[in-house]
């Protein structure tokens, strides 16, 4: 007689115990009585060393409690006795000893932790639970590293080092009268309040800048922390840096420099940035209208995506800097619209209020709009945001190209020297095509960062193992029992992720996606899901315009669900 076994390769071995119920009946025989263990947190993989503070939202694992079958309970604390109005996260029938929480916590630190979580294990129907495990500490906060450090920068631009998760930049110029901040996409910005309308940085007093930058991350304000607790959007302020600047040598309008974390030079090898750079150029003397010089020479930069100058993509607002790097918040100048408005901003640097440039053409007459006004169509971007970054440029064969043109300004109508109140407006000088064909151009290329979800060959995978623990993938290709937690580091730019499986590489066909504002998520591959799966995430960047804010998707990532892998032995 021939004998069937079959046995479960995946089943998991259990000690019995003495449990005790929470109604005071009696126990199962298998129900855990301990509470759960070894819980940490991580921000890629399981195996991770626990840190002491977090720049970002970690992922959360424990070991399991020896039940087949139960669901774990999940909080986190401001305090560690938990609180009903500490708690900030609670989140129940978590089916795996792994939680990924898809929010951004406020930036918190304590002696020594001000951040604490705890898990506990219940049964089906809730009869038997463990007590809740040991509470896990930590905080939240940039690390001592990404504090903004100054970096070289040509003259007329200030640069500071990436930050790491940050979605944009706030500056601060603390010795304008009138202070006010600005933000930027980029890790550049350029010192136009210091220039425009004012004599070049000729004398002792002006010729150093000092600045300061903070990171902001973005908050998806519509996804609140249960007790409602405010969470702030920026990190640190930097210490105070300060930028020298020359006296300036003018000459002939030649575009020198396109800059962001990679720096192109003129007559060298454009490269590929990740962002909308900031751009400079060599100075020249101003192109005076009817009224005589302003105070300083203005300028206006344009992008194209073809080398005559033809196909223009990005306007630049005016600048009396010899530089310019495009704003998010804060971007183009209220210009003078009259003379006597125009004589208030050629003594000490004051602050320009912000706002729309007014009576501003280019050099056929027509209106120019800056692309630093805010956008009325970026979805995801709020209230006064611009689309300052550019679609990508599919480089290195596709690439972008800009000059600078200089700007003049005349009275509306004659000249009449009687008039002390003239309405002014602003005329670029200059044909950007005839700039870009007599060589005044540069080219750089755009390529949106894809989402980094491996180290190597190993992909940021952690999984259920057939003992039930959550254990971080060591295989190229990911095998895991059900439930895949997948991380990635966050992208340049990107403010939230989309995440979508296929059965798949190619073609593609999404069987399930979602959107985060977090770096990890756990998919919904039961162990019913058996076979091989495929997953992929991009950044979505609302800087972007309107239509192409979905960034580079990331190279689709292999995993193999196993469930419960039966062997027949005759």
């Amino acid at each position: 007689m021939k004998r069937l076994t079959v046995v479960l390769a995946a089943a998991l071995v259990f000690a019995p115990s003495a449990a005790a119920r929470i109604d005071g009946g009696p126990t199962p025989y298998n129900a855990p009585t301990a509470a759960p263990q070894g819980l940490h947190a991580f921000l890629l993989s399981p195996d991770e060393a626990p840190a002491q503070y977090y720049p970002r939202t970690p992922s959360f694992a424990w070991t399991p409690v020896g039940a087949q079958s139960g669901t774990y309970d999940f909080e986190l604390s401001t305090s560690r006795s938990f609180d009903e109005s500490d708690v900030l996260v609670s989140d129940t029938k978590v089916t795996i000893p792994a939680v990924a929480i898809p929010l951004q916590l406020p930036w918190m630190t304590g002696q020594p932790y001000a951040l604490w979580a705890h898990v506990r294990w219940e049964s089906k129907g809730g009869k038997q639970v463990t007590p809740w495990s040991a509470p896990f500490g930590f905080n939240m906060r940039w690390t001592d590293s990404d504090y903004p450090q100054q970096l070289p920068a040509p003259e007329g631009l200030i640069r500071w080092k990436p930050i790491e998760g940050a979605t944009r930049y706030e500056v601060l110029y603390p010795d304008l009268n009138g202070t006010k901040s600005f933000e930027t996409t980029t890790n550049v910005a350029d010192e136009r309040e210091w220039f425009t309308f004012h004599d070049t940085l000729a004398t002792s007093a002006w010729a150093s800048v000092h600045w300061r930058v903070r990171a902001i991350r973005y908050i998806d304000d519509s996804v609140l922390l249960k007790n409602g607790m405010p969470r702030a959007s920026y990190g640190p302020w930097s210490q105070t840096f300060t930028t020298v600047n020359a006296p300036l040598k003018l000459g002939v309008l030649t575009p020198t420099d396109t800059i962001s974390d990679t720096w192109d030079h003129k007559g060298q090898a454009p490269k590929a940035h990740d962002l909308t750079p900031g751009f400079a150029w060599q100075p020249s003397a101003p192109s005076l209208g009817n009224i005589g010089a302003v105070g300083s020479s203005l300028y206006r930069v344009y992008i194209f995506t073809d080398d005559h100058c033809v196909n223009e993509v990005f306007a630049g607002s005016v600048v009396g800097s010899p530089a310019f790097a495009p704003r998010v918040v804060g971007g183009p100048f209220a210009l003078p619209q009259t003379q006597t408005a125009l004589a208030e901003w050629e003594n000490p640097p004051y602050l320009l209020a912000i706002g729309d440039e007014g009576n501003s053409f280019d050099a056929t007459g027509q209106k120019v709009l800056p692309n630093e006004l805010p956008s009325k169509s970026a979805a995801g971007s709020a209230a006064g945001d611009a689309s300052v970054d550019l679609w990508d440029s599919g480089w290195p064969n596709g690439r972008y190209y800009w000059t600078v043109v200089p700007v003049t300004v005349s009275t509306m109508g004659p000249f009449d020297p009687t008039k002390q109140d003239q309405p002014i407006q602003y005329h670029d000088a200059a044909v950007p095509q005839d700039q870009c064909e007599a060589g005044l151009g540069m080219s750089f290329g755009k390529v949106s960062e894809p989402v980094v979800t491996a180290a190597g060959n190993l992909p940021w995978v952690a999984g259920l193992a057939p003992d039930g623990r959550v254990v971080a993938s060591a295989t190229k290709i990911p095998q895991v029992h059900d439930s895949p937690l997948v991380a990635w580091e966050p992208a340049v730019g990107a403010t939230t992720y989309d995440v979508q499986i296929s059965r798949k590489s190619y073609p593609w066909t999404t069987t399930w996606s979602t959107s985060t504002a977090a770096t990890a998520v756990v998919l919904p591959l039961g162990k019913a899901a058996v076979g091989t799966w495929y997953y992929r995430v991009r950044g979505v960047n609302p800087a972007l315009p309107s239509g192409a804010q979905n960034m580079t998707w990331s190279k689709p990532v292999r995993l193999h669900v196993t469930g419960d892998s039966f062997v027949v032995v005759k």
